[in-house]
């Protein structure tokens, strides 16, 4: 199996935590996620792709479309609350968290493969979940939902690959389709990169397929 995996942030090292109740689902005037009024419970990485498209040389078939969007739940927080618990989250962690949409942008690099090989390219995130305790009156508890890394890649069905896939690359091969290459299409791939690059697929010997980098 030949992989192609592109980060467009550090990633996180969070361990996991476990939820508490809610106090209130309403936040009081003046009550803000402020450094010293913010305190946060163990966190969870969890590496979610967001979409995965199988290629079988010019045809596309779309087998995830879940775009991420940063969120806070358990109690009714208004909108700038996000970036205010992300950037206490980093601060508390010491490592990026992030709370804007993570869309890759219009970029591309190439992949090559043979004619007639089964490739799924997918991006995806390192979702972030924490729970918080804001100190106000009352004291208000929720959940932030955001994200670390975002990544980009390719992934080719029923191929031999000698290193162990990612996290990111394990969930995308478990969306290859059962079916065996022809002779033909199993031998070989490579991958190369080039801003801009345009597809080039169809029924040669090798199929060029544009992948998206996911930038912030």
């Amino acid at each position: 199996m030949i992989l192609v995996r592109l980060s467009a942030a550090a990633a996180v090292v969070l361990t996991a935590g476990c939820a508490r109740p809610d106090t209130t689902r309403t936040i009081a005037a003046g009550c803000e996620p402020t450094t010293g009024q913010v305190s946060w419970s163990p966190n969870t990485v969890t590496p979610t792709l967001t979409n995965a498209t199988l290629n079988v040389g010019a045809k596309q078939t779309t087998l995830v479309d879940e775009p991420f969007e940063p969120s806070i739940t358990g109690v009714d927080a208004p909108e700038p609350w996000l970036e205010k618990l992300a950037a206490s989250l980093q601060k508390s962690t010491g490592r990026p968290v992030l709370a804007k949409s993570p869309e890759p942008k219009p970029t591309a690099f190439t992949y090559s493969a043979p004619g007639g090989a089964l490739v799924i390219i997918y991006t995806g995130v390192d979702r972030v979940a924490a729970d918080f305790e804001a100190s106000c009156d009352p004291t208000v508890r929720g959940t932030f939902h955001g994200w670390s890394t975002a990544t980009t890649g390719v992934v080719a069905c029923h191929s031999d690959q000698p290193d162990p896939p990612d996290a990111f690359a394990s969930l995308a091969l478990n969306l290859c389709p059962a079916q065996t290459l022809t002779p033909s299409a199993e031998a070989g791939a490579g991958a190369e990169a080039g801003a801009g690059a345009e597809a080039g697929a169809g029924a040669g010997e090798n199929d060029a397929i544009p992948v998206p980098t996911v930038t912030e």
